[in-house]
C-alpha cells in the first residue's frame, strides 16, 4: 500500500508530463547535457555504494570528486572576481554573525544568513552616504576577519567536520545531491541577462560602484526604493570584486536554500539519507535553476523561508535565540513587501509555542533585532516621496512622484481553480513568463503523500496547513508562479520525507532519482534565455563566449557596456520604452519605460506626436545625452532628429544605433536633470558638499 501511494502519484505525473509534451520546449543538446552530467554521478555514485560496501574509509573522495564539477563551472565562466567576493561576504558575515552567541551553535547557515543580514542593514542605511568604495569596503572587512579570526576558525572547523560526516555515511545521496547542483548552477555561468535585472536590480551596485552612494532617485527608476535587500548585498559583492558579480550572491542563495532543505527535513523527523535526497529535489527545481540567472528576489526569500520552517519545526529549547531569529525574519520584508503573509503566521507559532512568561521578552527582542534588518528601504521611501510602500498603493498615499493609481499588474489574472495546481504544473504560461512545466513536477507527485502524511501526523500538519493557507493567499491576489516558489519549496521538501514514510528504500530511491532528473531537465522550461542553451555555446568556446551571447540575447546591455567602457561618464538615453535596460549605465542611463519613468514617457509621446521634431529636439536638450541608442527602422522620426542636430552613428549591434555628436568635444553630458532628481542630496543637505 505504501508504495502504491509512492508511485501512482509519480506514475500519474510522469504520464501527465508526456501527454502535454513538456519536452517540447527542452533543446536536444540540453538533454544530452543532462543525461551525460547524470550518467557521469550515477557513475560516482555507483562506485561510492560498493566502496562503502567494502569498507573503503575514504569513499567520501568520491564525493569531493563529484563537487568539483560545479565548482569549477563557477570559477571557470562566472570567474576568480565574483567566487573570491562571495568568500570575502562569506568570511565577513561569519566574522559578524560570531558577535551573537546564538548564532555560531546554529549552524553555519544560520550563522551566514544572519551575518548577511547585519551586513545588509548596516549598508541599506547608509546607502545615500558616499562611503561605498572599494578600499574601504576591503579594509573593513578584512579588519572584520581578523578581528574574529579565532571564531571563524572554530566555525570552518565545525562545518567541516558536519561535512566529512554526511559525505563519508551517506556518498551515493550526497552525490545525487551535487548533481542537482550541477545543474541549478548553470545560471552562474551566465552573464546578467534577465529583463528585471538590467532593468532595475542592477542600478544600486553600478551606481556604488561609479560613485561611492545611491541617488534614492524614485523619478529616473520608480522601484529605486522598492525593498532592495538582495540588490544591496549584490551591491557589497560587486564592490568587494570591483565589477558586476551577481554570481556571488546567487551562488550563496543556492548553498542556503539547499541547507535550508535539509534542515527542515531533518526537523520534520527525516533521516540524514532522506534530508540529503529532500535537498536534491529541492536543487532540482526548474525554478531553483532559474534564480541562479537572475537578482530575482524569490529564490532568497524561499532560502530564508525553508530556514525559519525549519525553526519554527524545532522543538523550543533547539531553536536560535530571538536575536537571530529576529535577524533572519527581518530578511523577509527587506527583500519583498509580500513575505509578510509567509513571515507572520510563522511569527505567531513561534511565540505561542514559547513558554507563558517569556513571550513578551522574547517578543520585544525579536522587534527590536527584526526592524533595523526590514526597515531601511520603507523608512527611505516614506522620507523621500511620503509612500512607505512607493510605488505601490499610491492612490492612498498619494505621492507627487508617481500616478495616483494602486498599481497592479493585470497580465497575471488567470483566475483561481480546483485545478489550478495541475495548471502551474502543466499549463505554466499561463502563470508568468514561463514555458509548461516551469513548476517542475515534485509538488504533485508527493502531495499525495504529503496530505496523508499530515493526516496522521501533527509536525506536517501545520506546517503543510501554513504552506498552502499563505501561498493560496498570495496566488488569489495575483497568478503568478515566481511569488509562490517559497511556498513549493517548502511543500517539496515536506512531500519528499512523507514519500519516504510510505515507500521501502529501493523504492523511495528510485522515486527521488526520477524526480530529480526530470525536474532537472525541465530547468529551461523556466524562461526564453535559458530555453535556448547558452551552455552549449560556452562549453564550445569558453567563457569568452559570454560576450557574444551577451550581444545576441541583450544587445542594448552590450551598447551600453562598449559606451561606458570607452567613457565612464557617458550620460545615455535608452529611446525604446520596451527595452529600459539602463542598469550597467553608472547611474548615468535613462530610459522612456512607461512604468519606471512616467514623466518621461509621457514626454516621449508628446514629442512622437510633433512630426516636426521641435518636441524631440527640447527633450533631448532637457535630458542631456552625450549618446542615444535608437533603432532607426522603429523609430524613425528619432532618427531623423539626431541626424538633423548633427549626431552620427558611433556604433552599432544588430538594428540598434549608438547615435552622438560628431564632434567628440562636444559629445558631453548635461547633468541639470540627473541632479535634479538626485533624492539623497535633496534628503541629505548636507553631502552636497562631500561630492
Amino acid at each position: 500500500m505504501g508504495n502504491a501511494l509512492a508511485l501512482l502519484p509519480l506514475l500519474i505525473v510522469l504520464f501527465s508530463a508526456w501527454h502535454y509534451d513538456l519536452l517540447a520546449n527542452i533543446r536536444s543538446d540540453y538533454r544530452w547535457l543532462v543525461g551525460t552530467l547524470f550518467v557521469g554521478f550515477a557513475a560516482l555514485a555507483g562506485g561510492a555504494h560498493i566502496a562503502m560496501q567494502r569498507g573503503w574509509r575514504h569513499a567520501a573522495l568520491l564525493s569531493l570528486l563529484a563537487a568539483c564539477v560545479p565548482l569549477l563551472g563557477v570559477v571557470v565562466y562566472a570567474g576568480w572576481a565574483s567566487v573570491g567576493a562571495s568568500l570575502l561576504l562569506i568570511a565577513a558575515a561569519l566574522a559578524l554573525a560570531s558577535c551573537f552567541h546564538p548564532a555560531s551553535p546554529s549552524g553555519i547557515a544560520i550563522a551566514l544568513m544572519a551575518g548577511m543580514a547585519c551586513l545588509m542593514a548596516l549598508v541599506g542605511w547608509l546607502l545615500p552616504f558616499p562611503i561605498h568604495h572599494r578600499a574601504a569596503y576591503l579594509i573593513a572587512a578584512l579588519v572584520l576577519v581578523v578581528a574574529r579570526w579565532r571564531a571563524l576558525r572554530e566555525i570552518g572547523r565545525e562545518a567541516s567536520a558536519t561535512l566529512r560526516g554526511a559525505l563519508s555515511a551517506n556518498p551515493g545521496w550526497s552525490i545525487l545531491l551535487i548533481g542537482a547542483t550541477t545543474i541549478a548552477s548553470l545560471g552562474l555561468w551566465l552573464p546578467s541577462l534577465n529583463y528585471d535585472d538590467n532593468a532595475v536590480h542592477l542600478i544600486l551596485p553600478s551606481q556604488l560602484l561609479a560613485d561611492g552612494y545611491y541617488r534614492l532617485d524614485v523619478q529616473t527608476q520608480s522601484w529605486a526604493v522598492a525593498p532592495w535587500a538582495n540588490n544591496v548585498l549584490h551591491a557589497i559583492a560587486a564592490v568587494f570584486a570591483g565589477q558586476e558579480a551577481r554570481a556571488s550572491v546567487a551562488l550563496l542563495w543556492l548553498l542556503l536554500g539547499m541547507s535550508g532543505a535539509w534542515r527542515l527535513a531533518r526537523a520534520v523527523g527525516a533521516s540524514p539519507q532522506v534530508a540529503l535526497a529532500a535537498a536534491a529535489v529541492f536543487a532540482a527545481q526548474p525554478l531553483t535553476g532559474y534564480f541562479t540567472t537572475t537578482m530575482q528576489v524569490d529564490g532568497a526569500s524561499a532560502a530564508v523561508l525553508l530556514h525559519l520552517a525549519a525553526i519554527g519545526a524545532t522543538p523550543v529549547a533547539s531553536r536560535p535565540g530571538a536575536v537571530v531569529i529576529g535577524l533572519l525574519a527581518g530578511l523577509l520584508p527587506a527583500l519583498k513587501t509580500s513575505n509578510l503573509v509567509y513571515c507572520l503566521p510563522l511569527l505567531v507559532w513561534l511565540v505561542v509555542s514559547l513558554p507563558g512568561g517569556t513571550r513578551a521578552r522574547w517578543l520585544g527582542t525579536f522587534v527590536l533585532c527584526l526592524l533595523p534588518v526590514a526597515a531601511s528601504s520603507y523608512a527611505y521611501a516614506w522620507l523621500v516621496t511620503g509612500n512607505p510602500l512607493f510605488p505601490f498603493y499610491n492612490a492612498v498615499f498619494k505621492s507627487p512622484y508617481y500616478p495616483l493609481e494602486n498599481f497592479r499588474d493585470l497580465k497575471w489574472m488567470a483566475g483561481v481553480s480546483w485545478r489550478s495546481l495541475w495548471d502551474i504544473a502543466f499549463k505554466t504560461n499561463a502563470y508568468g513568463q514561463f514555458f509548461p512545466g516551469a513548476a517542475g513536477l515534485a509538488v504533485l507527485a508527493t502531495l499525495p503523500a504529503l496530505i496523508v502524511d499530515a493526516a496522521r501526523r501533527p509536525q506536517p500538519r501545520w506546517l503543510l496547513l501554513w504552506a498552502l493557507a499563505t501561498g493560496l493567499l498570495l496566488f488569489w491576489f495575483m497568478q503568478y508562479l515566481r511569488y509562490i516558489f517559497p511556498v513549493l519549496a517548502v511543500l517539496a521538501v515536506l512531500g519528499t520525507v512523507a514519500l519516504a514514510r510510505f515507500a521501502d528504500r529501493r523504492v523511495f530511491a528510485a522515486a527521488v532519482v526520477v524526480l530529480v532528473l526530470a525536474d532537472a531537465m525541465l530547468m529551461p522550461t523556466t524562461s526564453w534565455i535559458a530555453r535556448e542553451n547558452h551552455w552549449a555555446q560556452l562549453l564550445r568556446e569558453g567563457p569568452a563566449a559570454r560576450t557574444d551571447i551577451e550581444r545576441k540575447v541583450m544587445p542594448e546591455r552590450a551598447l551600453l557596456s562598449r559606451i561606458v567602457a570607452r567613457d565612464p561618464n557617458a550620460c545615455v538615453l535608452m529611446s525604446n520604452p520596451r527595452a529600459p535596460f539602463v542598469g550597467t549605465g553608472r547611474g548615468h542611463a535613462i530610459s522612456l519605460h512607461r512604468r519606471y519613468d512616467p514623466e518621461l514617457w509621457r514626454a516621449r509621446n508628446d514629442a512622437e506626436a510633433d512630426a516636426s521634431g521641435g518636441k524631440w529636439r527640447a527633450l533631448l536638450a532637457r535630458i542631456g545625452a552625450s549618446h542615444v541608442i535608437v533603432d532607426s527602422g522603429k523609430e524613425p522620426l528619432l532618427a531623423r532628429t539626431l541626424a538633423v542636430m548633427g549626431h552620427v552613428v558611433l556604433d552599432r549591434e544588430g538594428a540598434l544605433e549608438v547615435r552622438g555628436a560628431a564632434d567628440e568635444q562636444a559629445r558631453r553630458c548635461v547633468p541639470a536633470l540627473r541632479a535634479s532628481r538626485d533624492r539623497s542630496v535633496a534628503l541629505l543637505p548636507m553631502l552636497g558638499n562631500m561630492r
